[in-house]
Order: structure tokens, then C-alpha cells, then sequence
């Protein structure tokens, strides 16, 4: 891990305080306000010890001394009293912030490039972003270990330095010794200053080969906890139970986990060892200090130069400065490595979306065309075409099959005309107008999509169907009567408020496989776009169900421009017109009745599975 400026350091810890005031002020003010009463509370007891025992050598009046003790008590127990309703906030606010980061990474990922969340590395970067956000990088450990302290740290040294300013002073002796001449002269105290810098460089050195250790192993746990979290969701998830217990996977995954163990407590053990030496070093250079200040501070004490009380608050007062300067070299160190732990969430929020919209935010439903010009495209980071050379007018109103084997490109292409993706090559015209033109609103509007891999989530049926809160209860549950779900529904404990799974939800309902499709195909209804595409959501059935699924669906949207993709034919009869794609080409195109005539691919494809449909 490289370190960094001094000035870039600061620059980073002011985004990061500004994160987090934005996050939550509440937290913010309550951490400063933290670290002054923190700072200011040794030094109650230490003062008014001093005034204490010195009025007990002077022989002061009882009355005195009992009042010293009242205000020693009386601020003591203030401070704690604040300390205590701070600590109290403290707790309130951090669940503010936590939640608001994590709010700003979910949104974040909703809000970057599709073509962005597919890939590895960004993947990898969420992770990183939350290890920042919620591990021992996070924004709230960042303000109570290292900001809170450095800034109670320095209010420390300001407090102990006003405190040992009667070190400075000249007490006029009779003893002409050279130790009281050299103890009574006020640049004595540069022997005290010498002696804070051991402890200060030996915890500057520890610190550097400390945090270079933690950034390392921090690292290494980012893959780790992704591995392991991946072990846990499988052994914790029912709907892998199955395939683990018939194919007895069991081993497989313990095994896996097992090396992932190992190896994290072999780095940890290791790590622990050297923190162990570490911390060896800082405890020499700390007790070296303290002896220098006893012998200092006692001597001047046995010689007449200052009271017994003042020994007591000097060495007490030297001690804290020596440990505020320590904490601050060693916190200040730390901000490199925590600065590097957050930096993969500012990377993360920082990321761009590469896609660009036009303003045009209106699209004419009645008439409605698009058109696939010289279309290829390949996925990021690979060399290889998925689609080639795609030339395809489709007219409003039009039912079009998709057809073709698997890994053809069908899908593709369906994630190219959703702007899911972008072509590598060539342009998608919506009424003759780039696709790039409209808004990002007005693509959104424009498709209502049916995946082969589509997902339910463990809300309330209304709430899927609508596609979030305050849904139009009439038209959901003509959306359910359309797909013929609403009898199934009717019959559930709170019908379409019933919630579905059990993955966030008590009493969630589980639902079957074509159940799930009914509800997804819903969705698809209820949102009412102008062109409609079914991406094989029913592979799962048997050909002549999905054939019966998708002649229904095609009566449903009868009006609208529509997409039936599949690698069989059920589709193809009830179409206007048929597409067939190959390895990323289109190679035949026309009606059924047409390409039946043709005897190319489309017509072997169908009679090998004519059977099923007849």
C-alpha cells in the first residue's frame, strides 16, 4: 500500500466528513461534541487532585478541601451524564448513516449501466464498497477511531500543555547545586519533549509496517468473504437444498469452505504474531518515557521546586500528552489505510454510466416501428460476435417469432432493442429516430418484458404485479383474472396483499414454478407497454403448455407490437412473421407458411418437434 500526501490525505477525510454529514448530521456534531467531553474528562480528576492534595500538605480548612471534591464529583458526573446521552445518539444517528451509505451503493447499482452489473470487476467493486461501508474501514469507525480520537488527541495536548506551563516557571533556592540550577531553569523541560519523541517515532514505525499488513490481509478478505458468503447462501438457501442433498454436494461445498478457513486463519495467525511484536515495541517506548518523567518531575519535587500535588498532575499531564501525540501519529498513519478502505466506495459511487439518452420524452404508441440496422454487438471484454450484421423491420402492431437454438443470440437481441445494452456496431431506429434520442424514461415505457430467467420478489402479489408500492388494485386484479391467477389468488389468506416466499417475509406463500409465470406475465400486463416481449418464460413447461401460454398471451396483447422468443416453434403459427437466428445471423425470415416451404433450419426445427404440438 503506497502512502500518500499529506495534503491528498486531507483531501480524502474531508470527502469522507462530507459523506457523512450528508449521511447524517445528527452523527456528525454528536462524534465532535464526542471527542471534546472525552478529552476534557481526565483532566477534571487531575486538576482538582493536585489542588487537593497540596491543600492536605498546606493544612487548608476542611471547608476547602470539601469543595474541591464537590466540583471534582459534581463535573465528573456531568461529563459522564453528557457522555452517556451522546453515546446514546451516537447509537440512534450511526443507524441513520449506515443505513443511508448502504442506501447509496443499492441506488447506485440501480442507477449505473446494466452492461456494468453483468460484469466481474464490477461486481467485485460492490463488494469492496460495502467491505468499506461496513467493515473495520467503515465511515463510523473512521470517525470514532481515527477522527474522533485525533481531534481529542490534540485538545488533550492543549489541555496538559496549559497544564505544565508551572514547569516553565523559576522558584528562587539557596541550593546552588548544579542538578537545582539545571532542574530549575525552564529549558529543562526540552529533556521531556526529547524523551515524547521515542515513543512518537517507534509508533510512527509500528504503525506503517501495521497498516501495510492490514491493507494486505483486508484485501485478501474481500475475495474470501465473497466466497464464503456465496457458501453460506447455498447451505442457507431451501431451494438449493434439494440438488445438495440427491447429489450429495455436502462435501463439495465443506470442502471448499474448509480451504477458504485454513487459509484466512493461517493469514490471521500470522498477522496476530507480528500486531504482538508491534505492540511490544509501543510499550518500551511508552514505559521509557514514563521513567524519564518520574525521575524529572520527582526530583524537582525533592529539591523544593514544585509541590507534591504537582507531581501528581505533571507526570499524569505528561503522560496524556505522550499518549494524545502517540495517538495522533499513530491515527494520522491510519488514515492512509482507512482512506484506502473507503476509497473503493468513493470509486464505486463515483463510477459513470457510459450510456447516453437524447431529450426526446414522447414516443407515438399508435404508430410504432423499429428497425435493426447493420446491428452487431459483442460483449464487453470478449473478442467474439454474439450478433452480426442485423438488418430487421418490425411494423406496429406486428407479432414477430424469434426462433432459433440455444446460445443463438435471441436474447441478445433483446437486450440491445431494451438499451440493456448498446449495439457494438450499427443503430436501433424507434419511428425512424435513433433509440439514443429519447430519454431514458421513454425506453423504459417502452417495453414490457417476460425473461426466460424472470424473478419474483418477496413482496405482496399486488406489489409485484404492480411493480412496487400503491399499485391500482382493479387493474392488478384484472391482470391476474387475464392470466387466470386471480382464482388461485382469490383463494390465499389475503389474497393479493398475501406475500410470496419466505426470504424476507413470515408467513410468506410459496408458489409454484407456473404460478410465478402467471404473476411475472401479469406484471407484464399490468404495465401496459406498447411492445411486449416474451423471452422463452416458459422453457420450463412442456412444449404443447408453453404452446397453450403462448396463443393465450398473443390473444391478451393482440393490439400491441409483439416479441415471442423461444428455441421451439409453439410461437411461430399464430405470428406475423417469423425470424430465424444462427450463431448471431439472422438466416431465414418470412411467414410460417413460407419458411415450412423453404426447407431450411426453420423447417427441420419444426418438424423434429411437430409431435408436440399436435
Amino acid at each position: 500500500m503506497k502512502q500518500t500526501s499529506l495534503r491528498s490525505t486531507l483531501k480524502k477525510m474531508k470527502n469522507v466528513l462530507k459523506v457523512i454529514k450528508d449521511s447524517s448530521k445528527g452523527y456528525f456534531y454528536v462524534f465532535i461534541l464526542q471527542a471534546v467531553f472525552t478529552s476534557i474528562f481526565p483532566y477534571v480528576s487531575i486538576y482538582f487532585t493536585y489542588m487537593i492534595i497540596d491543600g492536605i500538605v498546606d493544612s487548608i480548612p476542611l471547608q476547602t478541601l470539601l469543595i474541591y471534591v464537590y466540583w471534582m464529583i459534581g463535573l465528573n458526573l456531568l461529563i459522564g451524564i453528557i457522555t452517556n446521552i451522546l453515546n446514546y445518539y451516537n447509537k440512534v444517528y450511526s443507524v441513520e448513516m449506515t443505513y443511508n451509505l448502504d442506501s447509496k451503493i443499492a441506488s447506485k447499482s440501480f442507477e449505473i449501466d446494466y452492461s456494468l452489473i453483468e460484469d466481474n470487476e464490477t461486481m467485485k467493486l460492490i463488494q469492496m464498497a460495502e467491505e468499506g461501508c461496513n467493515g473495520n474501514g467503515g465511515p463510523k469507525y473512521y470517525c470514532e477511531e481515527i477522527l474522533s480520537k485525533i481531534l481529542s488527541s490534540v485538545l488533550s495536548i492543549i489541555y496538559g500543555s496549559i497544564l505544565l506551563l508551572g514547569l516553565l516557571s523559576v522558584k528562587e533556592t539557596l541550593d546552588p547545586s548544579w542538578v537545582v540550577r539545571i532542574l530549575n531553569s525552564p529549558w529543562s523541560i526540552i529533556l521531556i519533549l526529547l524523551t515524547i519523541l521515542i515513543p512518537v517515532k517507534i509508533s510512527k514505525y509500528v504503525m506503517k509496517k501495521n497498516n501495510e499488513k492490514s491493507y494486505e490481509i483486508m484485501m485478501y478478505n474481500i475475495d474470501g468473504n465473497r466466497i464464503s458468503s456465496y457458501f453460506m447462501q447455498i447451505s442457507s438457501n431451501y431451494k438449493y437444498g434439494k440438488d445438495i442433498r440427491l447429489y450429495e454436494l455436502q462435501d463439495l461445498f465443506l470442502n471448499e469452505m474448509k480451504q477458504v478457513r485454513e487459509s484466512a486463519d493461517d493469514r490471521w495467525r500470522k498477522f496476530s504474531v507480528f500486531q504482538t511484536k508491534m505492540t511490544a515495541i509501543s510499550i518500551f517506548g511508552n514505559k521509557t518515557l514514563s521513567l524519564v518523567a518520574y525521575i524529572y518531575v520527582g526530583l524537582k519535587a525533592m529539591y523544593g521546586l514544585i509541590s507534591v500535588g504537582n507531581v501528581v498532575a505533571y507526570v499524569a499531564a505528561i503522560t496524556l500528552i505522550s499518549q494524545a501525540i502517540t495517538t495522533i501519529v499513530e491515527r494520522y498513519s491510519k488514515l492512509h489505510l482507512f482512506n484506502s478502505y473507503l476509497e473503493n466506495y468513493f470509486t464505486y459511487l463515483n463510477l459513470e454510466s457510459t450510456k447516453e439518452y437524447g431529450k426526446i420524452d414522447l414516443i407515438d404508441n399508435e404508430v410504432l416501428s423499429i428497425q435493426f440496422i447493420d446491428v452487431s454487438f459483442k460483449y464487453p471484454n470478449t473478442n467474439n460476435y454474439v450478433l452480426k450484421n442485423i438488418n430487421l423491420t418490425i411494423d406496429s402492431g406486428t407479432k414477430l417469432a424469434i426462433v432459433g437454438l440455444n446460445g443463438a443470440g435471441k436474447t441478445t437481441l433483446v437486450k440491445l432493442l431494451c438499451r440493456l445494452y448498446d449495439p457494438t456496431e450499427g443503430q436501433i431506429l424507434i419511428n425512424d429516430i435513433p433509440i439514443t434520442s429519447y430519454t431514458k424514461e421513454a425506453c423504459c415505457q417502452l417495453f414490457s418484458v417476460v425473461f426466460q430467467d424472470f424473478k419474483l420478489f418477496s413482496y405482496s402479489i399486488k406489489d409485484n404485479v404492480a411493480s412496487g408500492l400503491n399499485g391500482d388494485v382493479g387493474k392488478v386484479m384484472e391482470s391476474l383474472e387475464k392470466t387466470g391467477m386471480m382464482n388461485r389468488v382469490s383463494h390465499m389468506g389475503k389474497q393479493i396483499d398475501t406475500e410470496i416466499y419466505q426470504r424476507s417475509k413470515e408467513n410468506g406463500v410459496e408458489i409454484s414454478g407456473g404460478e410465478a409465470q402467471k404473476i411475472a406475465i401479469s406484471r407484464a400486463l399490468y404495465k401496459d407497454s406498447p411492445i411486449v416481449i416474451l423471452d422463452e418464460p416458459t422453457a420450463a413447461l412442456d412444449p404443447k403448455s408453453e404452446a397453450e401460454v403462448y396463443e393465450k398471451f398473443s390473444e391478451l396483447v393482440k393490439n400491441k407490437t409483439s416479441l415471442f422468443i423461444s428455441h421451439r416453434m409453439s410461437s411461430c403459427k399464430f405470428c406475423d412473421e417469423v425470424i430465424v437466428v444462427d450463431q448471431g445471423e439472422i438466416i431465414e425470415q418470412g411467414h410460417h407458411h413460407i419458411l415450412m416451404q423453404n426447407n431450411g433450419l426453420y423447417s427441420k426445427m419444426w418438424k423434429a418437434q411437430s409431435k408436440y404440438y399436435t
